[in-house]
């Protein structure tokens, strides 16, 4: 008696698709390691950002931010639309975000600004495109940036120096 399930008229490949099939379950696996971001192993973190929607991935980056990213990405989903998912998906990228919504500063109802700090690196424009479209997606879908601000603190001592002169010239003439 044959264990298959297929009809007598399957196909060849059908039957070795199904060979195929029966002894996956051989191979182990530990399905609770593959889909944790702490315990997947590096090669694979790619395909379970996949698996968890990241809108973002960048295969330079280190191991430490790939996993972040991964463990955000629930929480970015549930929150899309608030400050919150704005911050999420800013700062995993080593920056710093502010937003400022328009009863804030005085705008035009429906708007907001966004104020990134850079702390010690610069952003180039690739990194500035890629925050715009990080913005847009996790961004309240009725509120609309109208500004997006790079700032750099650059550390250090600054001297100012002032310095005055007065004075007024005389002439004598001698008396005729």
């Amino acid at each position: 008696m044959s264990n298959s399930l297929l009809p007598p008229s399957a196909s060849s490949f059908m039957r070795c698709a199904e060979a195929v099939g029966t002894r996956i379950t051989d191979i182990p696996v530990d399905l609770n390691t593959l889909w944790s971001p702490d315990t997947c192993p590096v090669h694979l973190l790619p395909y379970l950002a996949w698996a968890f929607s990241v809108d973002r991935w960048d295969r330079n980056w280190p191991e430490e931010t790939k996993r972040q990213v991964i463990r955000d990405a629930w929480l970015i989903h549930r929150h899309k639309g608030t400050i919150s998912a704005l911050r999420r998906a800013i700062e995993p990228l080593g920056y710093l975000i502010r937003v400022s919504e328009w009863w804030e500063f005085g705008g035009e109802p429906g708007t907001f600004t966004v104020e990134v700090g850079t702390l010690d690196s610069g952003v180039t424009e690739e990194m500035y495109l890629e925050m715009e479209r990080l913005i847009a997606d996790a961004r309240p879908v009725s509120r609309h940036m109208t500004g997006l601000n790079i700032i750099q603190e650059i550390p250090g001592d600054i001297f100012a120096a002032a310095a005055t002169h007065d004075g007024e010239v005389i002439t004598i003439y001698p008396d005729d």
